[in-house]
């Protein structure tokens, strides 16, 4: 079944070009990918593959379908950026390019290019997260988002359509900060929407979270999380506690920050018991 889920998708998304479509071209792959990607992680995968729920309180009955409509919204902006990214290229107005990307040296500058939107999306995302958190924004903006306590892979893009705005613009400023392919662009955008439903999904994921700092992680460590890294348990305390763990990807702006919830590492570890519990964690705990 999921097999043929994932067959459907790639159907659908082959039927229309990587990116120079305009906006309905991407509305259609953010669509058929999130909705796809959606009901793997929320249907199947926990009827496959045993999993253990990371949240202390139940759904609430209708939660899932509210944030599957919510996420139409907030799809449709993020075509819309894509569908600007596209203009801006067009008329040469910023630092994307084209054509085949062969060799070593252009495919080493394609991973830098993957580190590099990684370190700056979770940046990004960090600190408007944070100005959604402000008062006046989070009670008119940002709550939409937190209405879903216990958060399912729908919630990814369960939010009000001003926050898309917002969380999506930094899709666009990247064009202007150095070289970047079209297709590496759409890529790693569309890759990005599979990142946000994950960490809403409800169980843990790590260290099998799938992006490239994940990958050498999983690689150099074996099956353990790596303290540096976000997992699925981070972002789910966010939705009990509205003050801590804002970023993304990384936990070195909440530990800086402040925002890392005390109890943090002492929960996640909990799913690996012959994992030690790090130095700070320890340290958090102290300062309670």
């Amino acid at each position: 079944m999921a097999a043929s889920l994932v067959e459907h998708a790639l159907a659908q998304i082959s039927l229309v070009p990587l990116y120079g479509g305009g906006f309905w071209v991407a509305f259609t792959q953010l669509v058929v990918f999130y909705y796809t990607v959606g009901a793997l992680l929320h249907f199947v995968v926990p009827r496959i593959v045993p999993v253990k729920g990371i949240q202390v309180q139940p759904r609430k009955q209708g939660d899932v379908l509210r944030d599957a409509i919510y996420s139409i919204g907030p799809l449709a902006v993020k075509a819309g950026v894509w569908a600007a990214v596209e203009e801006l290229h067009r008329r040469g107005w910023s630092l994307t390019y084209t054509g085949p990307i062969s060799g070593t040296a252009s495919l080493a500058y394609c991973a830098l290019c993957v580190c590099l939107l990684d370190y700056l999306h979770d940046t990004w995302f960090y600190w408007t997260h944070r100005l959604l958190h402000w008062g006046p924004l989070y009670r008119t903006v940002h709550l939409i988002h937190h209405k879903s306590k216990a958060p399912s892979a729908f919630t990814g893009y369960s939010f009000h359509v001003v926050e898309a705005l917002i969380v999506f613009a930094n899709e666009v400023l990247v064009c202007f900060l150095f070289p970047l392919h079209m297709g590496l662009h759409r890529y790693y955008h569309l890759y990005t929407t599979l990142i946000h439903e994950g960490g809403h999904v409800g169980y843990e994921l790590a260290p099998f979270i799938p992006t490239m700092e994940g990958a050498v992680t999983l690689l150099l460590r074996g099956v353990r999380p790596c303290d540096a890294l976000n997992t699925v348990q981070h972002h789910d305390m966010h939705h009990r506690y509205p003050t801590k763990h804002f970023s993304l990807y990384f936990t070195h702006w909440d530990r800086i920050c402040g925002t890392l919830h005390p109890s943090y590492y002492k929960d996640l570890f909990s799913y690996f018991p012959t994992r030690p519990v790090p130095a700070a964690a320890k340290s958090a705990a102290a300062m309670r």
